[in-house]
């Protein structure tokens, strides 16, 4: 099982050459990465491995820019069998709400596997945000 740290070196090994992604350890009681990708107009992903999991994250939109939120949610479900790799979801923090893309995988996966969840949420991201973009204020 790798931790979070653990994924940030290989990570950071990983990308050390590759200028369309970013990344940043962010360091406290549970550590995450940030990771900004560049080629996907500077989006940030976040990391974090937790248990058997690691946990794959970017935010969607804020559910304030939302203006039919029964209408987005049904049709977020409708999308999310499509999505391969990545779910939609709400979470909130601060006492706001945000729409998610997210994904999750075993936290015994190599750096390989990692790699390509991010880059397929990435992808994922835009895909869901411009079939969805009639929902935004």
């Amino acid at each position: 099982m790798h931790s979070t740290i653990e994924i940030y070196q290989l990570l950071n090994e990983r990308y050390s050459n590759d200028d369309q992604i970013s990344l940043e350890l962010i360091d406290g009681a549970e550590p995450a990465i940030n990771l900004t990708m560049h080629e996907f107009g500077d989006m940030e992903i976040q990391l974090a491995a937790s248990g058997q999991q690691i946990l794959v994250s970017t935010m969607l939109a804020p559910a304030e820019r939302v203006r039919d939120a029964a209408g987005l949610n049904e049709a977020a479900l409708l999308l999310n069998p499509l999505n391969p790799l990545s779910n939609l979801g709400i979470v909130e923090h601060d006492g706001k709400r945000e729409y998610v893309v997210f994904g999750e995988l075993s936290a015994a996966s190599n750096v390989d596997a990692i790699d390509e969840e991010i880059r397929t949420l990435a992808a994922n991201t835009i895909d869901a945000a411009e079939s969805l973009q009639h929902f935004f204020a």
